[in-house]
């Protein structure tokens, strides 16, 4: 009879203790939420941990020491870190999680109604925000670990997300020298945090796989006369050319009215961008809800033609502030991967 629910002895488990022990429903999340968040801030105080997560620092410091008397987690003077179980059980609540929220089925079906390559929920059961780009990252990072070569050029931007991806790849995913691979920005600099810089992010990737960057030493927003000037300096030129044989870009999605902002534009100008529909902004080009342009403004780096044509394209983009993005963008290249947490997944399943 069991089978007819579920068709593994794992899943069979799964099913039998989410209905044997319904109190499991409350405490398994919440466990798994503080491993989560320990795993991505250690070492972390329980203070710290109860204000970053919402919880009272009684429940904290009660989960944390039933934690550490199962040597999940240990104290140090600096604060709590995973202990080796630790990582092991956090790596298996994550599968159960998986399977229990169904997020397997929830991956093909919003690939096939975005109609693209793939749907990665990278960020099960998270409640913490910070810690759910953190895990997405992660899952960016792994899948990225499986599609580069010996002589991969691998572009990216900058941003947030993209900045957690470089943060959670392992050097030791691959066992080939990276000698050959190439990492360049795929844009000039927006913002004004070093650490999102797109430069930055390339040379730390680059570090990790033990790689070759280039480093693209300019704005992104700057005039359009002043951009064809520079496409025609060596160094600009030799990027620009490195940009157009991309084998993988890494990229985040921006909402048109923030990244409108980062750009610093005028309110006037901002407003007709709005006032077109846009909802997403990539490479420079403002998209309405279809996918569509309907703004476009000049920058640096790579074009929506070279995009459109790639064979690997990683999208990452976390919250459900960003689903209208996310959609539209999803209409410009079938070959796109895209790594979100599961609010944002289960809240493009209703749009869609």
């Amino acid at each position: 009879m069991m089978d007819t629910f579920r068709n593994s002895d794992q899943d069979n488990l799964i099913f039998v203790l989410k209905y044997a022990f319904p109190e499991m429903e409350e405490l398994l999340p919440l466990r798994f939420n503080i491993l989560n968040s320990i795993k991505f801030n250690q070492p972390v105080g329980r203070r710290m941990l109860s204000g970053t997560m919402g919880y009272t620092e009684r429940v904290v410091r009660r989960e944390c020491d039933i934690l550490k008397d199962n040597n999940l987690i240990d104290y140090y003077p600096d604060g709590m870190r995973l202990t080796q179980k630790g990582h092991e059980v956090l790596e298996a609540l994550t599968d159960v999680f998986y399977k229990i929220n169904g997020i397997h089925l929830l991956e093909k079906e919003l690939a096939s109604k975005l109609n693209i390559r793939k749907v990665i929920v990278g960020s099960v059961g998270i409640q913490d925000p910070n810690v759910s780009l953190n895990e997405i990252g992660y899952e960016a990072a792994k899948y990225l670990s499986t599609i580069i070569n010996e002589k991969s050029i691998i572009g990216l931007t900058g941003g947030s997300s993209i900045e957690r991806v470089i943060n959670g790849y392992k050097p030791d995913w691959v066992n080939f020298k990276g000698n050959d691979i190439l990492v360049v920005p795929a844009r000039g600099g927006l913002g004004n945090k070093y650490e999102y810089q797109a430069n930055t992010l390339a040379e730390r990737l680059a570090g990790k796989l033990g790689a070759q960057h280039q480093m693209l030493y300019t704005q992104d927003n700057l005039s359009k006369a002043t951009i064809e000037e520079l496409k025609n300096e060596p160094n600009i030129k030799k990027i620009l050319d490195q940009i157009k044989h991309l084998d993988v870009l890494l990229f985040g999605i921006g909402q048109a009215k923030v990244m409108a902002n980062r750009r610093v534009l005028e309110q006037e100008e901002i407003d007709h961008i709005l006032g077109k529909g846009a909802v997403a902004e990539s490479f420079g080009y403002y998209f309405n809800k279809d996918g569509e342009i309907v703004y476009e403004i000049s920058t640096i780096g790579i074009d929506l033609d070279i995009f459109k044509n790639l064979k690997h394209v990683i999208a990452v983009a976390g919250g459900v502030d960003k689903t209208e993005a996310i959609i539209a963008i999803s209409k410009l290249n079938p070959n796109l991967v895209l790594v979100t947490d599961e609010q944002t997944a289960k809240k493009i399943q209703t749009v869609l």
